[in-house]
């Protein structure tokens, strides 16, 4: 179910990886090229193991790549009209995923979800973070942590999400992961950890 093209972009460099720990992962990431010169991409992390888990990523990638094409739909609609396209929004966008969720799957099954938007002209990134580990981003030798602005996805239907920005620059390095990477343990029963995440 993992998007097997990158999409075309100028000032961006992509890459992906999952290495699952089982046969079947929870985990979650999708990248597309929208209708504009902006790039949404997304990674999540859905609770709990083995193939429930991996059904509700599965929901979660079909949803969001229908909120897309609706956005894609909206966007074209309002070119033949003469008008401007819509600005998708990240939050009303995973308020949408988090009542769909919330509907249709058991309280117990949520996710956690990243969804971001980068503009390929500005190096511009909105994005919306609904409990996920904090992307980390390195400029020029400096760590940063990205906002949290929300809480996991189908959990709850009244939740609300904002929309953090941020100015990227040419250089930066953006990591997106989850605790795949920073909660395995050493013989000792020590944790990986964010800050050799960082560190490497």
């Amino acid at each position: 179910l993992f998007p097997r093209a990158l999409p075309p972009a100028e000032s961006l460099q992509l890459a992906a990886v999952c290495r699952p720990a089982r046969l079947i992962s929870g985990d979650y990431y999708d990248y597309a090229r929208l209708h504009d010169a902006n790039i949404a991409f997304a990674i999540g992390d859905v609770a709990g193991k083995g193939i429930s888990a991996a059904l509700l990523m599965a929901t979660v990638q079909s949803s969001m790549r229908a909120q897309l094409r609706a956005g894609r739909e909206l966007a074209a609609a309002a070119g033949h009209g003469g008008g401007s396209a819509p600005v998708l929004s990240t939050a009303s966008l995973v308020t949408r995923l988090n009542q769909q969720l919330y509907a249709f799957t058991p309280p117990e099954k949520f996710a956690t979800f990243y969804f971001a938007l980068y503009d390929d002209n500005t190096g511009m990134l909105k994005y919306t973070n609904a409990g996920h580990l904090p992307p980390i981003l390195i400029r020029d030798g400096t760590v940063m942590r990205l906002d949290v602005n929300g809480t996991v996805v189908g959990a709850f239907s009244f939740s609300q999400y904002g929309e953090s920005t941020l100015q990227m620059k040419r250089g930066d390095l953006l990591v997106c992961f989850t605790d795949g990477i920073t909660e395995p343990e050493n013989e000792f029963g020590e944790m990986f950890g964010e800050d050799r995440l960082a560190e490497l």
